[in-house]
């Protein structure tokens, strides 16, 4: 599977979808999470920490102003960073880095588009599109290298097109 067209028709299916995907990362994982502001890329990572059995997911809120915040209730650390407010800077913090490069956390970053070039070799990419009516989102799922081998099937319900290189 290379990439997924999905439809999420409420909110609660959106918190299915990361939860779904969330079940299928490894460690080391790294996803890119794209969409405009309030496109519900919070709420897609809210389901990727549910799927990684992570018991406080509900308290989960965005890293717009710490950058990062970091979860260690699941089978794996989840990194949650936000990239939104580093688009001016220079470069990125050493603990960014490592969080981003870790072997043993699944790290998600919110506006990941802004800092491309520290992106690993493997990774998930999510893009998060607002439909005319407002609760529906176009989720789009490029798994490039097979991180998640699996996901088409689980996601089957949500599919609009079928899976395309």
């Amino acid at each position: 599977m290379n990439t997924l067209h999905l439809m999420s028709p409420t909110l609660e299916a959106t918190i299915q979808i990361g939860r779904l995907l969330g079940k299928c990362l490894p460690r080391g994982a790294f996803v890119a999470l794209e969409g405009v502001l309030g496109a519900g890329k919070t709420q897609f990572v809210k389901g990727i920490a549910c799927g990684l059995d992570e018991g406080g997911w509900a308290g989960l809120r965005s890293p717009t102003f710490t950058l990062m915040l970091s979860y260690h209730g699941g089978r794996a650390v989840l990194h949650h960073i936000d990239f939104y407010r580093l688009n001016e800077s220079p470069e990125l913090p050493g603990e960014i880095l490592e969080a981003i490069h870790s072997d043993r956390a699944i790290t998600v970053v919110e506006w990941a588009d802004i800092w491309r070039e520290v992106w690993p070799k493997n990774y998930v990419h999510v893009r998060i599109d607002v439909e005319d009516d407002s609760n529906k989102r176009r989720i789009t799922i490029e798994d490039p290298t097979g991180l998640c081998p699996d996901l088409a099937k689980e996601l089957d319900d949500y599919i609009v097109e079928p899976a395309g290189t």
